[in-house]
């Protein structure tokens, strides 16, 4: 088991080098520079380049990667070019709004998918599963923005029932929470029904059976546990799914997180912002990919048996 952690912990440290790379040679060769937005169109050329020779931008584009290292391992984020915030008031401020939204969305998403699944393969061709199935084809059917901007209109200035914008309290989450966690529910919840009607055809169902075990009992206390394991797969990519529509959601609903400010800060050109939220963001899909690889590991020793084998 140690040393499939250990790989797979090599194996996340390059994925997060190489992405370092690609993200920071991204925004660096994009259209556009901080002098073009930050100065109005009549600003002098000598404060524009003070500005670049500032930001070290006249530099060679490795040696301003080796400089990105280098402040990387003092642990220097630096400032916002456009706030002039340190970046770590920034990371503290809007940080806690997009892990309260993610984690919000996660939870609706195995709270409903797990019991619906469970429930739709107990109910095979019969209603409870045609309706279950029948969500999950919406919910696999309508893009993020579409639902959101939907739930905004109807929900939100239609009834009225809850705020369409801004942060403060579960009102403000709800609309948010729900359209980032519609297409993880309907994708879990077939995912769900699917590993459970493959489980109830083992033999050691019949055994249980045959023991005079009563039906709900099997599903829930043995078939439901073994049904897991695709969920368990599943989850690092649905995580990161989440943290990757987070930014499309937050800017729908003017929710003040991660992601609206990091598209604010790459259409302004704020580059040490963009550099290090884009990290943070890459960093958290990788190491809950990380988690979710141990944690299946953990739960299916197969797994980790037939990485230790195969690794030699």
């Amino acid at each position: 088991m140690t040393a499939y952690i250990v790989r797979r912990a090599i194996y996340a440290l390059v994925a997060m080098f190489v992405a370092s790379v690609i993200i920071f040679y991204g925004l660096r060769v994009a259209p556009g520079a901080p002098d073009s937005t930050l100065f109005n169109p009549f600003a002098s050329q000598e404060a524009k380049q003070a500005l670049r020779e500032k930001l070290g931008l006249n530099d060679p584009l490795p040696l301003q990667y080796v400089h990105f290292l280098r402040d990387l391992v003092h642990g220097n984020l630096g400032d916002s070019i456009k706030s002039g915030q340190p970046i770590p008031t920034l990371l503290a401020q809007y940080g806690k709004n997009s892990i309260l939204l993610v984690a919000s969305a996660a939870f609706l998403t195995y709270a409903l998918s797990i019991p619906l699944g469970i429930l739709a393969a107990t109910y095979r061709g019969r209603w409870p599963d045609h309706l279950t199935m029948v969500l999950a084809s919406v919910g696999m059917g309508v893009p993020n923005f579409l639902l959101g901007l939907l739930l905004s209109l109807i929900v939100g200035l239609e009834l009225g029932w809850l705020p369409i914008s801004g942060s403060g309290g579960w009102q403000y989450l709800a609309l948010p929470a729900i359209t980032l966690a519609a297409e993880g529910v309907a994708v879990s919840l077939r995912l769900m029904r699917s590993s459970v009607l493959e489980q109830l055809d083992q033999d050691y169902v019949r055994a249980l059976r045959a023991r005079g075990l009563r039906g709900h009992t099997i599903i829930w206390r043995r078939v439901a546990r073994n049904a897991l394991l695709p969920i368990i797969s599943l989850s690092g990519i649905q995580i990161g799914a989440l943290i990757g529509y987070t930014a499309i959601v937050e800017i729908i609903f003017r929710y003040p997180g991660l992601g609206q400010l990091l598209v604010s800060a790459v259409l302004q050109r704020d580059y040490p912002v963009a550099l290090w939220l884009s990290l943070l963001l890459t960093g958290s899909v990788i190491l809950i990919n990380f988690i979710a690889n141990i944690g299946y590991a953990l739960a299916d020793p197969r797994i980790r048996v037939s990485g230790d084998t195969s690794g030699g």
